[in-house]
């Protein structure tokens, strides 16, 4: 009992963020996701939201290692299922809760599962003095793009450019030019934005589309922007959802050559998102609770950008006893990876052929993802990206802090035959490896067929270009 209690507790705080639970629950909580107070300050917790104020009691001891600094990887619901009928019965999302007052409902929040982080100066960089099983992350030495994580044979670590402030998610269009676009800003004024072509990066004050409704912007629930940007080369789409019962949400669609024809849909507890596009099929491929007009419950769910108008339908449905969605990335070679949050609390992936998904796109019959291939990640894991032909996941797990703490980002290899209906999983290669926690992967993103990696660390935040060496 104690040990279940334990994992229960570790899955309901760890998971706490930038999604719809409280912002927190107590100090641990806000030194998790905001790095130490200032000096002479401690973090309280107070009506959910963390404050600094002077010290009364001796400060808590630096535990050395860097905060998550990563919206959560699961929900916060400790694995309790949907009592509404607006999910025939489906567990949660993996959203997080709206707060005491939701009693139970489903989380109106992504678990960010290693989305970016929110643009806050540091986000959690470990502090300059701290030390990390043994070294001291003052003096030790920092590669100027890995830091102290360790690259390993295979790859090449190419651009590194600075993290402008005020990012909470981003994406690349398709390329072979690559233009990136960023979700900046907080709450309802969460706001698209245009970041020019990597790696020449020029952040701008010029808002191209709000993420949120316009009812949403004037409405009392609080709003929960999400860490995904999706460019499929002819729109950009990046969503939210709110702090209230059912976790409503949407999904901000914005076109690029005809910015007046930008829209809305309607899509609660969306989590992960990625494009798909296999022979004359393609598709926004989104993780949540629902999309449109398409019978909602967990799942993966497509917006069909191949017909005109747009069409919603569900691509997927989750096995019994999932607990919350889960990360979504397509690889250059068509095959995705599609993951959920499982009854064991830790973070899954499937591999499931291009032809499949074009199928069931077109016909409506949605796949059971627990039927198609598993990626043996090996462990749990709170950030996913295609990576060329593949997909890459950071991986570690939590501690007794509730802090996520990596071991190494690595690459399995998807492969599939010309009819594009198998998929092969390679075994696991390390990409980067993490000797100590003084630096942190806080992103990873598809840059064409390379990642780019958010690294953060005490030299600051920025992005690193990783390739598969020829």
């Amino acid at each position: 009992m104690k040990t279940a209690s334990l994992a229960v507790s570790t899955f309901a705080v760890a998971l706490l963020g930038t999604g719809c639970r409280p912002e927190c629950v107590d100090q641990f909580d806000c030194r998790s996701d905001n790095g130490d107070a200032p000096a002479g300050e401690q973090w309280v917790c107070r009506d959910e939201k963390c404050e600094a104020e002077p010290i009364k009691d001796p400060p808590l001891a630096d535990a050395g290692t860097p905060d998550a600094g990563q919206p959560d990887s699961g929900p916060s619901d400790a694995g309790v299922p949907d009592s509404g009928p607006s999910d025939a019965g489906q567990p949660d999302s993996g959203t997080q809760d709206a707060g005491p007052s939701d009693a139970g409902e489903p989380d109106a929040g992504p678990s960010d599962a290693g989305a970016p982080d929110s643009g806050t100066p540091d986000a959690g960089e470990p502090d300059a003095g701290s030390s990390d099983g043994g070294v001291d992350c003052a003096t030790t030495h920092y590669d100027p793009k890995l830091g102290t994580l360790q690259l390993q044979p295979g790859f090449v670590a190419a651009e590194s450019v600075a993290m402008p402030e005020g990012i909470a998610a981003l994406g690349s269009s398709p390329g072979p030019t690559y233009s990136i676009y960023a979700v900046q800003g907080s709450g309802k004024d969460a706001a698209l934005y245009s970041l020019g072509t990597w790696p020449d990066l020029q952040p701008t004050s010029t808002k191209l589309y709000d993420i949120v409704t316009p009812a949403d912007r004037v409405g009392s629930a609080t709003v929960y922007p999400g860490g995904y940007v999706v460019n499929d080369g002819f729109r950009v789409l990046a969503g939210y959802t709110l702090g209230a019962s059912g976790s409503p949400g949407s999904v901000a669609v914005y076109d690029l050559s005809t910015p007046p024809d930008s829209t809305y849909i309607s899509a609660p507890k969306n989590f992960t998102a990625a494009a798909f596009s296999w022979d004359t099929v393609s598709a926004v491929l989104i993780n949540g609770g629902g999309l449109g007009s398409a019978p909602t419950g967990l799942g993966v769910y497509g917006l069909v950008t191949s017909t005109t108008p747009m069409g919603t339908t569900r691509v997927a449905s989750f096995p019994q006893g999932t607990v919350a969605s889960g990360f979504t990335t397509v690889a250059d070679n068509g095959v995705a990876a599609l993951g959920l949050f499982n009854g064991g609390f830790v973070n899954v992936l499937y591999g499931v052929a291009p032809a499949a998904i074009s199928n069931a796109i077109t016909t409506g019959t949605e796949l059971d993802l627990a039927a198609q291939t598993s990626i043996d990640v090996g462990t749990d894991f709170n950030n996913a990206s295609s990576f060329g032909s593949g997909v890459a996941v950071n991986r570690g797990g939590y501690d007794e802090n509730y802090t996520f703490v990596s071991t190494d980002v690595s690459r399995f290899a998807l492969s599939t035959n010309t009819r594009g209906d198998t998929v092969s999983v390679g075994t696991r290669t390390p990409v980067l490896v993490y000797p100590n926690q003084c630096t942190r992967v806080t992103m990873l993103e598809p840059l064409g067929s390379d990642v780019l990696v958010g690294v953060s660390d005490k030299n600051g935040r920025r992005l690193v270009r990783l390739q598969v060496a020829p």
